[in-house]
């Protein structure tokens, strides 16, 4: 339940900088990590390769959870509760192709612009394998925009005082570069070559091995999922799904 000391509290978001030392000590572990260590994810023989992109503190057991450089000298020391793979979202992965058979993603790509955003898309689908699902969340533009028109949301949205101070949150705090809602996440899974693109539901999808949202942001997310389409690149051929995939787009341009 919020109260009305939620709401008072919710003034500080207003006062979220970047400092200039902080933006230089970011490109220099980016340029570190790119540059010098170049590490590759440890991949598996023997099972399943899941892939957690922006994994942040939340560390799936038996998956690569990859996120940002570590902000610390000792590189090659790896805590047990750590990433196991570092990257820059923001560049190329130093993964091989056709390599993940399933990827999840939780409020990772609000964190990029949107040409980054569509570039990291791209890389994603290079690496998967055909027939491998993504699942994508991201904060909701639609759920924020009903919230500042008075419209009946989940009443976590009553922390800000006011609509206005929640869509400056969405798209200004948490170093959020981007805005997404279905259409628009939609068009740019399509445009990567993505197939059986659709919203789905909190712990709800396909392929249920990626069904690790949080619940503590369901209030606000947005979820989709997508598949790589299975080309049967040695015979040429399509199943009879993706036929119609390609069929209904030439029919659209």
């Amino acid at each position: 339940m919020v109260t009305s000391s939620d709401k008072q509290n919710s003034i500080k978001f207003k006062y979220q900088q970047i400092s200039l030392i902080s933006l230089l000590r970011f490109e220099l572990l980016s340029l570190y990590g790119r540059k010098i260590l170049r590490p590759k994810p440890k991949l598996k023989k023997d099972s399943l390769n899941l892939l957690n992109l922006g994994c942040g503190s939340t560390i799936f057991e038996g998956w690569i959870n990859a996120d940002f450089f570590t902000n610390t000298v000792r590189f090659w020391e790896r805590p047990a509760s750590s990433r196991d793979w570092m990257l820059d979202l923001r560049y190329p992965m130093n993964c091989d192709d056709n390599v993940w058979d399933g990827v999840f993603s939780e409020h990772t790509l609000e964190h990029l612009y949107p040409h980054q955003a569509l570039h990291l898309l791209k890389e994603i689908y290079r690496t998967m394998k055909p027939g491998a699902w993504l699942r994508v969340t991201v904060p909701d533009l639609r759920k924020y925009v009903h919230y500042y028109c008075g419209e009946l949301v989940d009443e976590r949205f009553n922390t800000w005082q006011t609509g206005c101070e929640a869509i400056r949150y969405l798209t200004q705090d948490n170093l959020h570069l981007s805005i997404w809602d279905c259409e628009l996440l939609s068009s740019y899974l399509k445009e990567v070559g993505f197939i059986n693109i659709k919203e789905v539901s909190f712990m709800e999808g396909t392929d249920t091995l990626l069904l690790k949202d949080k619940y503590k942001r369901a209030w606000e997310t947005l979820y989709m999922e997508a598949q790589k389409p299975n080309y049967n690149f040695s015979k040429g051929q399509l199943n009879d799904e993706q036929n119609k995939f390609f069929t209904d787009s030439k029919s659209i341009d």
